[in-house]
C-alpha cells in the first residue's frame, strides 16, 4: 500500500499553527482509551488532535499488512453520526458551529483522531457512507440525508472543522493518508443512479433528468404509479424469467405528468424550476422504490432518477426505465451520452484526488449493464486492486462475472431467526455463494441488533466472525447502539412511526453514545481467535463450513474445517436458556478444547446455552 503523509503534515501545521484558544472542550475518554467507559474528559483540543496525528505518524511504514479484502473487517460509518458528540457539555448537539470554532456534528478532523481507537479494534477497511455536499431544499430532518447531494463531486462542508485553514479537499485527503499509514483501507460509498432533488446538475444538464408539470408537484398530484394485482402478476413473472420485452408501462394519467425536457432552468428558493417551450413551468418528480412496483416503502422526497435513456414512449419514472429496463429502451432509445461519461468519470475522480482505495456502489445491480462496465474500467485503469462492493441482497454469480469483488448479501434479513441460519449454513456447506458478502446482523438500512441487547450482539458477533466472508461493524454495534441511522428495511408501520427523520442519524442531528458501556474487548479478543487461526488469509472458496445438527430448534450450530484441528461454533438465538445435544450424542466434547463462550451440561448429558450464548469449540481430529 502506497503511504502518504503529505497532508497529515499540513494538519498537522495548521494545528500548530492555531494562536486562538478554545472554549471547553470535552470528548468521551474512549477516544483516547479504548478500555475506558461511561466516562468523560474535559481537553485542550489543539493538543489533542496534535498528540493523535503523532500517534498516528509514528506508525510510519511499520504497520502490519491488512487482511484481503475478502476476509477484511470493516467498520462502516456516517462521518457526521460516529464522532458527534456534545462537546460543550450544554446537554444539546448545536447544529452552527461552536464560537464559529467546530462543529458537534462528526468532523472528518475528528475521524483522524479517533483512528488509533479503531485500530485498536481490529479494522482492516473503514467504509464511509456518502460525504458529498447535501440538498438542504426538500431534505428529510434537519441535516437532510447523504444520499441526497447537490454535487456528487463536491465534499459535504460540515465535515470540515471551521477553524482549520486547510481546504475541506485537504482534511479528507489527511483522512485517508492517516488510515493507509494504519494499515486501514478505505472505501468509499457511491450513489450513481439517483442525485438530490435540489441538485446543481440540473442546472447545466436539464436532459439528465425527468421533468413533470410543476403544478402536479405543488398540488400533491404525483405519486408513485400504480398497477392492478394482475398486471403485478405478469411483471413479476416477466422478470423472473428475464423477459423483459413488453413490460407493461404504467396508464396513461401517470405518463401525462412528464413534460419535455426544458428549454432552460433556473433556481426559486433553491429549487430548479424549468420552462418549457410554451411557458409551463416544470419540476425534477421525487424517487421512489422502484421494485417490487408495489413496494411499500415512504416516499423518497429527497433524491431523485437520474435518466438514462432516451426514448419518447419511456419518458417516465417507472420500474421499467429505472431498474428492469425495457428492451425496447435500451435497444430502440439512446443513452444519455454525457451523463454516462459523468458517472463513468466520478471515482476515478475520487481516486485521482484522494487515493481511496475502493467503492460501494449503492444499487449497483440496477446500473445499465454497459455503464457498470465503463465505472470498472476507468476505476481499475487507475488503480487496478480498486475494491468494489455491491449493495445487493442476492448472492449470486453474475456480480462475481461483472467484477464485484464482494456484496452485501442478506445475512441480516435471516440472522434473528434460527431456521433460517440452518439454511444458511447449509448453503454455505453445499457452497451455494460464489462471491464473499457481508457477515453482519444489521446495516445502516436495518434495525440495530442491540435491540435485543448486547448479549445478542456478542452471539451474533461470534457466530459470523469463524465463517468466510467479511465481518462488518457498523458503528455503534461495539457501543450496543440501538437507535437505528434509519428505517428502509425490516420495519414495520409502528416501528417507522416510532422513528421519524427527526431522530434518525441519516437525516438529523445526533450522537452514538459513546458513555454505554462496551463490548469493545470483547471483539477484540474474538478479532485475535480469527487471526491465531489464520482465517483472515483463507481464501473464500477454499473454506469449508460443515452443518453440525441440533436437537434444539433455537440453537445452531457449524464446523468450519481446518488443516490441524476443526472449530465448532454453537449459538443460541433465543433469549431463553436452551439445552441440546450436537451430532446426536456430543461426543466431539471428549476431543475438544473451549476456548470461548460458557457452557454446562444437564443430567441428560445436554450442553445448557445461556440465553443468546454461544461457545466456541476447538476440535483435534481423530485418527
Amino acid at each position: 500500500m502506497e503511504t502518504r503523509a503529505n497532508y497529515l503534515n499540513k494538519l498537522l501545521e495548521d494545528l500548530n499553527n492555531c494562536a486562538f484558544s478554545f472554549p471547553d472542550y470535552w470528548i468521551p475518554k474512549i477516544w483516547i482509551n479504548a478500555e475506558e467507559a461511561g466516562e468523560i474528559i474535559l481537553i485542550e483540543p489543539k493538543q489533542f488532535f496534535i498528540k493523535q496525528i503523532e500517534k498516528i505518524l509514528s506508525f510510519g511504514e511499520n504497520t502490519e499488512t491488512a487482511s484481503t479484502p475478502e476476509n477484511s473487517l470493516v467498520y462502516c460509518m456516517m462521518i457526521r453520526y460516529t464522532t458527534a458528540f456534545d462537546h460543550n457539555q450544554d446537554g444539546k448537539l448545536n447544529f452552527e458551529p461552536i464560537d464559529n470554532l467546530f462543529y458537534e456534528t462528526g468532523t472528518f478532523l475528528k475521524t483522524i483522531a479517533l483512528l488509533p481507537y479503531l485500530k485498536h479494534l481490529g479494522i482492516d477497511i473503514l467504509y464511509l457512507l456518502p460525504i458529498n455536499e447535501i440538498c438542504m431544499q426538500g431534505r428529510k430532518g434537519n441535516l437532510g440525508s447523504p444520499y441526497a447531494y447537490k454535487h456528487p463531486l463536491r465534499i459535504d462542508p460540515r465535515l470540515g472543522e471551521p477553524f482549520l485553514t486547510l481546504s475541506l479537499d485537504e482534511q479528507f485527503s489527511a483522512l485517508v493518508e492517516a488510515c493507509h499509514l494504519l494499515g486501514i483501507k478505505v472505501v468509499l460509498e457511491f450513489v450513481l443512479r439517483t442525485s438530490g432533488i435540489c441538485t446543481d446538475l440540473a442546472l447545466e444538464h436539464p436532459e439528465w433528468f425527468y421533468w413533470v408539470k410543476a403544478s402536479c408537484i405543488e398540488n400533491g398530484e404525483f405519486a408513485p404509479p400504480k398497477f392492478t394485482q394482475k398486471e403485478l402478476e405478469i411483471i413479476s413473472e416477466k422478470v423472473l424469467n428475464n423477459d423483459f420485452e413488453n413490460l407493461i408501462p404504467p396508464d396513461s394519467n401517470y405518463q401525462k405528468l412528464f413534460t419535455p425536457i426544458p428549454e432552460y432552468v433556473h433556481l426559486e428558493n433553491g429549487i430548479p424550476i424549468g420552462i418549457l417551450s410554451d411557458g409551463t413551468k416544470a419540476r425534477i418528480p421525487f424517487a421512489f422504490a422502484d421494485w417490487p412496483p408495489d413496494d411499500t416503502q415512504p416516499l423518497w422526497k429527497d433524491v431523485t432518477y437520474f435518466r438514462y435513456y432516451e426514448h419518447p414512449d419511456f419518458n417516465y419514472i417507472a420500474y421499467n426505465t429505472v431498474r428492469m429496463y425495457s428492451k425496447e429502451l435500451i435497444e430502440g432509445g439512446r443513452k444519455v451520452e454525457s451523463l454516462w461519461n459523468f458517472i463513468a468519470d466520478i471515482i476515478p475522480y475520487f481516486i485521482t484526488k484522494f487515493n481511496i482505495d475502493g467503492a460501494m456502489i449503492d444499487m449497483g445491480h440496477a446500473i445499465p449493464q454497459e455503464l457498470l462496465d465503463n465505472i470498472f474500467a476507468n476505476a481499475c485503469s487507475l488503480k487496478e486492486d480498486f475494491i468494489f462492493w455491491e449493495e445487493n441482497f442476492n448472492i449470486h454469480s453474475k456480480s462475481k462475472e461483472q467484477g464485484y469483488n464482494a456484496t452485501l448479501g442478506y445475512l441480516f434479513f435471516d440472522e434473528a431467526n434460527p431456521e433460517k441460519m440452518n439454511e444458511f449454513i447449509m448453503k454455505l456447506e453445499n457452497d451455494e455463494f460464489p462471491l464473499p458478502f457481508f457477515l453482519t446482523p444489521e446495516t445502516h438500512n436495518t434495525p440495530r441488533s442491540a435491540r435485543f441487547g448486547c448479549n445478542y450482539s456478542k452471539m451474533t458477533y461470534v457466530f459470523n466472525s469463524f465463517l468466510p466472508g467479511i465481518r462488518f461493524l457498523l458503528s455503534g454495534f461495539e457501543l450496543c447502539d440501538a437507535l437505528p441511522y434509519n428505517t428502509g428495511l425490516n420495519f414495520t408501520p409502528e416501528e417507522i412511526e416510532q422513528y421519524p427523520p427527526e431522530i434518525l442519524p441519516l437525516f438529523s442531528i445526533a450522537s452514538m453514545p459513546w458513555l454505554n458501556s462496551n463490548i469493545v474487548r470483547f471483539i477484540q479478543n474474538v478479532n485475535s481467535l480469527v487471526k491465531e487461526f489464520n482465517l483472515t488469509n483463507e481464501k473464500f472458496e477454499e473454506s469449508k463450513i460443515v452443518k453440525l445438527d441440533s436437537t434444539n430448534p433455537y440453537v445452531v450450530a457449524y464446523k468450519r474445517i481446518l488443516k490441524e484441528f476443526d472449530i465448532i461454533i454453537l449459538g443460541n438465538f433465543s433469549n431463553q436458556e436452551q439445552p441440546t445435544f450436537i451430532e446426536s450424542d456430543n461426543s466431539f466434547l471428549k476431543y475438544s478444547e473451549i476456548i470461548l463462550g460458557e457452557f454446562c451440561m444437564n443430567s441428560y448429558n445436554q450442553i445448557i446455552l445461556l440465553p443468546f450464548g454461544y461457545a466456541v469449540f476447538k476440535y483435534f481430529k481423530q485418527l
